[in-house]
């Protein structure tokens, strides 16, 4: 089995608050991040497959770029994510970021030949959330 793994970027605000937590619950939780502020993503996703021997490759990484530039970072770029409708329904944590981005990817990249593997999101060098299949 091959991996391939391709890297993204795109600048975007967030808050993080949610419905269910009272004031002070938030202020616990959150705390600053209660505030609108923002962070330059560091977007990795990770596909896997089987290399076709016609092709010498499983994926075509230029597929992969185009998809999730389409899906994902170019529509986050320069956006505040709490009102994007991919979004608004979810807490704009990495976890939850991560979460829906597996979701808008997944079957676009199997209708590619490309099974996600692994999604790698930073918020910053130091705040980092892998999502794996497995």
């Amino acid at each position: 089995m091959h991996y391939l793994t391709r890297r993204f970027a795109f600048s975007a605000s967030h808050r993080l608050c949610s419905g269910a937590l009272s004031a002070e619950e938030q202020e616990a939780a959150y705390g600053l991040c209660q505030n609108i502020h923002g962070h330059n993503y560091r977007l990795e996703i990770t596909v896997r497959g089987e290399v076709d021997p016609k092709t010498g490759f499983f994926g075509n990484v230029m597929d992969l770029k185009a998809l999730v530039d389409e899906r994902v970072a170019n529509p986050c770029e320069h956006q505040f994510l709490n009102e994007l409708p991919m979004f608004e329904d979810i807490i704009t944590t990495m976890e939850g970021l991560s979460s829906r981005i597996w979701q808008l990817l997944e079957r676009p990249l199997a209708d590619c030949g490309m099974e996600l593997y692994e999604i790698l999101l930073a918020e910053t060098d130091d705040n980092i959330v892998r999502l794996r299949k497995d």
